[in-house]
Parts: structure tokens; C-alpha cells; sequence
């Protein structure tokens, strides 16, 4: 197999598009296929993001697109990966490190690749003298709560980079759901990926499970960062806040057995760090709390229920680069509480959006083994 630059820009007169140059490989037999990037974005719950194409109703598929001919700034031509971060960009909006992030990948795995034939389609491919086009799944994984919550909230249907739009919708959706929806013609790819979605499922759980929450924790208060302000945006008062801002703060986190192992029991300590506040499990998926005393969440007031959910996520920042996250919602309003490790500490940043105020308040507390 022989790996090419198109000299030329590829054309869709019926949908009156240019697009640019594009990489392309040559086989054995000859035949020349367009070299193309596929973005697969898995949530916690392994399902793919998918989006509705426009003027295709009922026809689901990933971003996709060319890997790039032309030159870029370092010199050199597009990757296969360079262009899946750029088709995420341009087709749905999402950035990453910021939205999602590259799956580690097993350097030891077969690419995940396929091609499929664009014969008697009348598209411009053919006219290029291409017999189809080779998908190169690239994986990554969801940073962003809000993107894992509800996509449509975050992706940009627009198009970006001023390209046009390409989706009407996103969703979250089971491998399985969009082989069966997606043009059948493009069938093969999405087959392929499916066949290795055990595998990247597999991988993403061992992962989680190899983080080390296990132990006791104490918060260094003199290294939180905007907690005291976060604080009372929750409507706590100023004193409270101080003293909750400063005072000691330590749990115990529990892994249980195995057949629950990306799951934790979590003891809090009182301020006399002996006397036990309370204990709770952190199972994976939604649950209600039905919290008694005084909490942050209701504002430093006696509590009541809090519904809430508890995932894992990439996290750029983590030195796995995976986050256990809980969200809780309470009338006061929304909390994501993402813990992860990095450098032997446990590095806790909670965001908080108001019920009646949209802004975000974010603030960061450390905890060291104790």
C-alpha cells in the first residue's frame, strides 16, 4: 500500500462544496481510497457521539473528514490523528483537552481502519478517480460533565473553521444502535469499530480501576484555591465560610470488592477529625442522598435530598489522566465534584452553577495520605 497527496481540490457540485486536497492510499490492485479520519467519542457509559447528518434525517454517523494534504505549520503533512481533532473542532465544536481527550492508546493494538466503496453514488469521489474512501477510527474520551450530561448543551452545529454545518443533532448512543442507523453504504467502519469496542471498553475500565483512592485524606487548607468565595456563592455566610474554609477536613475512601471495584465507600470526619460525620457509599450511575445537618450544598442549613451521579472521566490534568466525578443537584443548584490524583495527592476542584445565576464558581482543595 502506497500513501499519497491529491494535487487537487475535491468538488460536491451537488452540494455545492469544496473541499480541501486530501492524503490518499493506493493498494495492491491499485486503487486509489481518500484517506479519512474518524472521530469516536465514548462517554462513561461506553456509547458513542453521534449526530443526525443534515438532509438525511434518520441517518447517524461520528465526525469524519480528510486527512489534510497540504503543508501545515510544523512543516509537515496531517496526521490521521491531526485531522480527527480538527473534524471534532469543525463538525461539533469540541476542543481537545478542554471537551474530550486522546484515549491511551494500546501500542500493541491493530489500527482501526476500514474502507468502503462510494461507486454509484454520483459523488465527487468517483469523479476523482477514487473507488471509495479508508476511515481511521481515532478514540477519545469525555472530559466535560456537561458534554457526558446532555451533548446538545456543548457541540457547535454550526461548523467551525468556516466549514458549513454538517449535523442537525447530537447524541449519546450504543455502538450496536448506530451500525444499524448509519448509511448503509458507510456500514463497515462503524462494524469495524463495534468489533473493537469490547477491547477499548476493557481498556477504559482497567484504567478506572487502577486509580488509588484508597486511604485516609487530610485537606491542606493553605493550598485551596477560591474555596472560601465558593463557598458563599452557595449563600453561606462569611464567618461560616472562613471556618469551613480553614477548618480540618478528613475522609477515609474505601474501594469495595471486586465485583463493585470502580466503586467506593467514603467515611467523613468531624472537625475533631476522630468522631465519624458520616459515611456513604459512592456507587457508579444515579442515586439519591438524603442528607441530614448542615451542608454546603443547601447553603450551610439543615439539608435534604440531593440527587446525584457519579461517573469517570478523562482529566488532563490527573496524572492517569482520569477523574472520579459526582454531581449533585440540589434547589440551590448544581455541583461538580471531580476528584483525581496527581503527584501522590488528591486534588479535589468543584464547579458550581447557581439555580439563578448561570456563572460558573470553581475552587480547588488538596489533600495529602494522612
Amino acid at each position: 500500500m502506497h500513501l499519497f497527496s491529491s494535487p487537487f481540490p475535491n468538488h460536491d457540485c451537488a452540494a455545492n462544496r469544496r473541499y480541501p486536497p486530501s492524503r490518499h492510499v493506493v493498494d495492491d490492485n491499485g486503487h486509489k481510497w481518500r484517506l479519512c479520519a474518524g472521530a469516536a467519542v465514548f462517554n462513561s457509559k461506553n456509547e458513542i457521539l453521534v449526530g443526525e447528518r443534515i438532509g438525511k434525517k434518520g441517518s447517524w454517523q461520528a465526525p469524519q473528514g480528510g486527512v489534510d494534504a497540504s503543508i501545515g505549520k510544523n512543516g509537515k503533512l496531517e496526521t490521521v490523528t491531526e485531522a480527527a481533532i480538527r473534524e471534532l473542532y469543525e463538525e461539533v465544536g469540541l476542543e481537545t483537552g478542554k471537551h474530550v481527550l486522546l484515549e491511551k492508546a494500546d501500542p500493541n493494538a491493530a489500527p482501526m481502519k476500514s474502507r468502503y466503496k462510494t461507486e454509484g453514488t454520483g459523488s465527487w469521489l468517483k469523479r476523482g478517480g477514487f473507488s471509495g474512501q479508508e476511515l481511521n477510527w481515532i478514540i477519545f474520551r469525555c472530559v466535560d460533565s456537561n458534554l457526558e450530561c446532555d451533548p446538545s448543551l456543548i457541540c457547535t452545529l454550526s461548523g467551525s473553521n468556516g466549514e458549513s454545518a454538517e449535523f442537525n443533532s447530537v447524541r449519546w448512543m450504543s455502538l450496536d444502535w448506530v451500525v444499524e442507523n448509519v448509511w448503509a453504504g458507510k456500514r463497515g467502519p462503524y462494524e469495524k469499530l463495534r468489533d473493537f469496542h469490547s477491547q477499548v471498553t476493557e481498556n477504559w475500565e482497567t484504567r478506572c480501576a487502577e486509580i488509588d483512592f484508597n486511604g485516609k485524606w487530610s485537606r491542606e487548607s493553605n493550598r485551596s484555591v477560591g474555596l472560601f468565595e465558593a463557598l458563599m456563592a452557595r449563600g453561606i455566610s462569611e464567618e461560616k465560610a472562613i471556618t469551613s474554609a480553614t477548618e480540618p477536613y478528613v475522609q477515609i475512601w474505601q474501594r469495595l470488592d471486586d465485583s463493585r471495584k470502580l466503586e467506593f465507600k467514603v467515611t467523613t470526619f468531624d472537625k475533631d477529625t476522630e468522631s465519624i460525620r458520616r459515611e456513604l457509599i459512592y456507587p457508579l450511575g444515579k442515586f439519591t442522598e438524603a442528607y441530614e445537618g448542615n451542608s454546603m450544598l443547601f447553603g450551610g442549613v439543615d439539608g435534604g435530598l440531593i440527587h446525584r451521579e457519579c461517573f469517570y472521566l478523562a482529566e488532563p490534568d490527573a496524572d492517569e489522566e482520569i477523574a472520579h466525578v459526582t454531581i449533585s443537584v440540589t434547589p440551590r443548584g448544581r455541583e461538580e465534584s471531580r476528584r483525581y490524583l496527581k503527584n501522590g495527592e488528591l486534588i479535589l476542584r468543584r464547579s458550581f452553577w447557581h439555580t439563578w445565576r448561570m456563572e460558573e464558581v470553581v475552587s480547588t482543595e488538596v489533600f495529602v495520605r494522612c
